[in-house]
């Protein structure tokens, strides 16, 4: 089985050869190197070329955006640089939006910071027929306060749901912000099935899925050039 991680973030581009060994040695095919800001992108393309491993390095960027057409405006600057496009989500115009929009492949945590779990079925439905994925952020759950935990770990539980009922597509991911924080496959896969997946959704979850997403948009991007 070939696992991915897509959400390992770059704070520092001299540093990924060490992000790479410790992927490999947790027994991953695949890893995204995630950056926020287009130079930044630009730079981790340049190293990724130098560096030499079997592993499939795949140039992700995270979008954060205020609003919809800050958040299109974005991924119209990305969308020809990156393998693949990850939009931070909590707000529902940008969560509708982004699963709307065929340029998008993944929505990041959706219930971030809500009081409820920033879906429903149009945006289920919208990302199944864009083939934008729905991401649980293993980062997310570590970090929020434990008092409010439970609350968060409902609603990723019912967005579980929802794309199931929808055969929306759902990665885990670690959301690492540096190489100490990264998870092992199949402890991403373990807090799938904490959460309400079965064991091969979310086995599916860490493997076929994001590597057939990435697959997916590399073939997609020729549009774009």
């Amino acid at each position: 089985m070939r696992f991915y991680d897509l959400h390992v973030n770059v704070t520092d581009i001299n540093k990924i050869e060490e992000i790479v060994d410790l992927a490999k040695r947790m027994g991953y095919s695949g890893i995204g190197l995630t950056v926020r800001n287009l130079d930044q992108l630009k730079k981790l393309k340049e190293k990724i070329k130098d560096i030499h491993t079997n592993l499939d390095l795949v140039a992700c960027a995270e979008i954060e955006a205020d609003g919809v057409k800050q958040m299109k405006r974005e991924i119209s600057k990305f969308r020809k640089e990156a393998d693949i496009i990850i939009v931070s989500g909590g707000e529902y115009n940008i969560n509708r939006a982004a699963s709307e929009d065929e340029r998008v492949d993944i929505i990041s945590h959706p219930e971030y910071k809500r009081k409820d779990s920033g879906m429903d079925d149009i945006i289920a439905r919208s990302a199944t027929k864009k083939n934008v994925a729905i991401e649980i952020d293993f980062h997310e759950i570590l970090e929020t306060y434990r008092k409010i935990r439970s609350h968060v770990m409902n609603h990723i539980s019912k967005n579980i749901q929802i794309c199931k009922k929808y055969k929306t597509p759902i990665i885990i991911t670690s959301n690492s912000i540096d190489k100490w924080t990264m998870r092992d496959p199949r402890e991403l896969a373990a807090i799938g099935q904490i959460l309400g997946m079965d064991l091969k959704d979310s086995m599916d979850s860490v493997s076929s899925v994001p590597e057939l997403l990435v697959q997916s948009n590399r073939r997609k991007m020729n549009n774009y050039k």
